[in-house]
């Protein structure tokens, strides 16, 4: 059995990690994301099972890994790497895990919106230039401030809970509403239009579907405050990109916060969007810290196991 971390040995912080695969077979392991379908090919060689957490995987990779049996995702939202459908009529399983990350990322959404809301990064960006000045820094505090959550599962919940114990009233938006956040936390629930339009920094936690793809639009963005604010490090087909551009150029967008993109790397339209003075971008780290990563390795190799027992 032969098994292949194609793009993550980053995420590996010892050998002790992926021991219970090398007791198994052989393992390679690779750092980046390659290059090109032929170097992605020759990492792979005649693995039966590549792990995975930055790559798309294209179906015509797909095409050139005919030994391939498990396709594991190092991460959740594995449909946006791989036509998982397509792969899965090759005969290929494809696997991800759930929950390594949830308060790794509900912490840099709340970081994030804290420092959008006080201008943070245009301030370093001020004082790098040999200027000191505070025209245009003033900002607003968390505290009784309305903080939206689109999405109130795993994630939302605890970003949920952070803001209100930050002093924040916290509106959510929902298809299945909460009874704890509602009951002992003080939640208040209604429709998407009601967050936007009483938030005064909106957050997004909602799991991308081909239901609710681009739902976050011009009609959304018209009823916001002026100056309000928007983190997204949930995923980028939630919203209409070109609704957002304009929104922040000529509407009332005050700043956003993104952390993921259409494309991984974005493409130049996107670099454009980022480059704007109010925009706080990040190359998808939300997740990325010390103790989520060791999860993710140990979540994404116990899965793998347990599969190779049904297979």
């Amino acid at each position: 059995m032969k098994f292949c971390f194609i793009d993550s040995e980053v995420f590996i912080s010892n050998r002790e990690l992926i021991a219970p695969l090398e007791a198994l077979g052989e393992v390679s392991v690779y750092d980046g994301i390659p290059e090109t379908v032929d170097d992605a090919v020759r990492r792979a060689g005649d693995a039966d099972v590549i792990l995975f957490s930055l790559m798309q995987f294209t179906n015509e990779i797909l095409d050139r890994l005919p030994k391939l049996k498990i396709l594991q995702f190092i991460g959740t939202g594995v449909w946006n790497f791989v036509d998982v459908k397509y792969a899965e009529a090759k005969g290929i399983l494809v696997q991800k895990i759930e929950g390594y990350g949830s308060n790794a990322v509900a912490e840099f959404a709340v970081t994030t919106a804290m420092a959008l809301s006080r201008h943070l990064t245009q301030a370093d960006r001020i004082m790098k230039t040999e200027k000191w000045t505070i025209d245009g820094l003033c900002g607003f505090e968390i505290a009784r401030s309305t903080i939206g959550v689109i999405g109130t599962g795993n994630i939302g919940s605890l970003v949920a809970k952070k803001f209100i114990s930050l002093g924040a009233r916290v509106l959510a938006c929902d298809i299945y509403e909460n009874e704890e956040l509602k009951k002992d936390y003080g939640v208040e629930y209604g429709s998407m239009e009601e967050v936007f339009s009483h938030s005064d920094i909106v957050t997004l936690h909602m799991k991308a579907t081909p239901e609710n793809e681009r739902c976050i639009g011009k009609s959304l963005f018209q009823v916001m405050k002026p100056g309000a604010l928007l983190v997204n490090v949930a995923r980028a087909e939630l919203i209409n990109s070109k609704d957002l551009y304009d929104s922040l150029r000529h509407g009332n967008l005050g700043g956003v916060a993104i952390d993921v993109y259409n494309r991984e790397p974005p493409g130049a339209e996107e670099y454009d969007f980022i480059s704007e003075y109010n925009v706080i971008a990040t190359p998808h780290i939300g997740y990325y810290t010390q103790d989520a990563a060791y999860k993710s390795v140990i979540m994404a190799v116990n899965t793998v196991i347990q599969s190779l027992k049904n297979i």
